[in-house]
């Protein structure tokens, strides 16, 4: 049983979600925005500027989902402090994402920024989901806390494969086949969308072995 909380701290935390939601709005416009400056001359340019949004979107919004829940129940300052750094990631993504759209070394530098800004932005809320289960373990129902720990997980997965897509060797990326006249970073793109379906794997496996349903999450 969810305790009831105080209106000092439903103030708080509407204002909390208030900045979020304002945040995390103006980082997918501007992701949006940033697709006009990608150079199109051909149906590749086309699905290459939108497979690369889809990436940006899906990880701005899922973030923004998952924080959304999170701020339904109290936090501490720690919490707080990791709200605004993931809120600085997540602003900041837009420009990151924007500089693939580049040409010269800016791409170089861009294909490892990006996935570093997305890297640590997992990172970031997945601790936030570790202080949300322990902050809470006493007055959540099980079915969210085993909820916290589920998404924690799953973000750490995609944290890695971002981070695999930096810090892997470039002899170990060149195993992966390219199509004739593909850019290289496209190898860097395959192990950004991996993560996804294993995740998803994970998140399978997890629920039936605790035996919750996404739908139990309230």
């Amino acid at each position: 049983m969810v305790s009831v909380m105080t209106e000092e701290a439903e103030e708080r935390i509407d204002r909390y979600r208030t900045l979020n939601n304002a945040a995390f709005g103006l980082a997918l416009g501007l992701g949006a925005f940033s697709l006009t400056g990608f150079p199109i001359e051909g149906l590749m340019d086309i699905v290459m500027a939108l497979g690369l949004f889809a990436n940006a979107f899906l990880i701005i919004l899922g973030i923004w989902h998952d924080v959304h829940r999170m701020l339904k129940y109290p936090f501490g300052m720690s919490f707080a402090f990791l709200d605004y750094l993931l809120i600085f990631l997540v602003v900041i993504m837009p420009f990151t994402f924007r500089l693939i759209f580049e040409v010269g070394e800016v791409v170089e530098i861009a294909v490892t920024l990006y996935p570093l800004n997305v890297m640590a932005s997992q990172i970031v809320l997945a601790t936030m989901y570790q202080m949300f289960v322990r902050h809470n373990r006493d007055i959540l129902p099980r079915e969210l806390v085993l909820w916290g720990k589920e998404s924690r997980n799953c973000v750490f997965i995609i944290a890695v494969f971002y981070a695999a897509s930096v810090f892997l060797p470039s002899e170990v990326l060149e195993l992966m086949p390219l199509p004739p006249g593909a850019p290289s970073f496209l190898q860097r793109l395959f192990l950004w969308w991996l993560g996804y379906p294993i995740m998803i794997i994970y998140g399978v496996i997890y629920e039936k072995v605790h035996g919750i349903k996404w739908a139990s999450r309230e």
